[in-house]
Formats: structure tokens, sequence, C-alpha cells
């Protein structure tokens, strides 16, 4: 593990990120108007999170489908039940997510990008809470020096290593324990926009 310090052994039940995926059936295009419309109904407003990459408002639905999907969870784990609008703390750590780590890693199986799913799997079931709930350190030293190094490099094909993310070494005065909603991955490579 390089400069992370002791690492727990590589686990044999990891499976590849691309085997995690079952084969998704080839949907119709969300944005292509329904019969009798001139046009797909338009953005809302303009997303900087998960559902960014959206073209038109019935997409932004399909991507907040595979999401809930991914997560094994229903839209009111994010959304507050009466208006989608309101900034709630999980929703504000999913686009964090979506803006800020998402766009740095790669599979390093290749291919696809990287998706919820790829992370929010465990062992073959979609799970919210990836490190515990309540969250355990040991859990997330555990998943994050061995699956989360066994899966992804960085964008650049670079490696990830505790200092990656965390600024220092696991069990430095310099390690930053908590990422989520700060810059701390700024300096790190972003894929590029399609």
């Amino acid at each position: 593990m390089g400069g992370c310090g002791s690492a727990p052994q590589p686990r044999s039940d990891i499976v590849v990120a691309n085997e995690l995926r079952p084969a998704k059936p080839k949907r119709a295009d969300p944005c292509l108007p329904k019969p009798g419309q001139a046009t797909a109904e338009p953005l809302a407003r303009r997303y900087d999170g998960l559902a960014r990459a959206a073209r038109c408002q019935p997409e932004v639905l399909t991507l907040m489908a595979d999401v809930s999907d991914a997560l094994g969870v229903g839209c009111d784990h994010c959304h507050a039940p009466h208006d989608f609008r309101v900034a709630t703390p999980r929703k504000e750590i999913a686009n964090w997510m979506a803006r800020e780590l998402v766009p740095r890693l790669s599979l390093k199986s290749g291919g696809q990008a990287v998706t919820c799913a790829d992370c929010h799997t465990h062992e073959g079931k979609a799970v919210a809470k990836i490190l515990g709930a309540p969250r355990s350190e040991s859990r997330a030293i555990e998943w994050m020096t061995t699956e989360l190094v066994e899966k992804f490099s960085l964008v650049d094909g670079a490696p990830l290593r505790c200092k990656t993310c965390h600024g220092a070494n696991l069990g430095t005065p310099e390690f930053q324990r908590h990422l989520l909603g700060t810059d701390a991955l700024s300096a790190l490579p972003v894929r590029s926009a399609p």
C-alpha cells in the first residue's frame, strides 16, 4: 500500500467494478419529444451536482431514479418530501461526490464512467451508507484501503493512496479525516467533459 501505513490484506471477495454492474437495457432518450410535443420539457433550472449533465427535465428524473436504485433508497433519503429543491445534508453530500470525487476517478478495469453503484454496492446489494451507520472508522479504513484502491485510480492513471485525498498518510497529524464538503480534492486531475 505504499505510504498508507499497514493496510488490511486485500480481500478475496472483492469483485471487479464492471462485474458489479448488471447489463442495463438500452433506454429511450428521455429528451426526445413525446408524440404530439414539439420538444421535451426543458430543464427547470441549471443543476451543478448529480443532474449537471441533464439536457431536459425528464432526464433529471431518470438520473435521480438511477441514483435511488444505486443507493437502495427512496427520494426522501436525500430530498425534503414537499420541496425537492431544498438543500439537505445528504443532498449536499451526493452533489459534492458528483462534482468533486467522481470526476477525479477512473475504473481500473477501464471502459465505462464511474457511477454511484461502483462504490455503493456491497455483496451485490445497493447500500447508501458504505462506511457504516453510524460511520465506523475501522470500516472506512478497510473499505478505502482495499475496495477503493482496488477498483479505482485517478483519471490520469495515478494510483490512489491515503495522501492522495487526505493530504497525508493515515496516522500522521496532517491526515485530514473529513473530506466531504471540502475542497481537499481540488488539486487532483479532473476528467474532461464529454
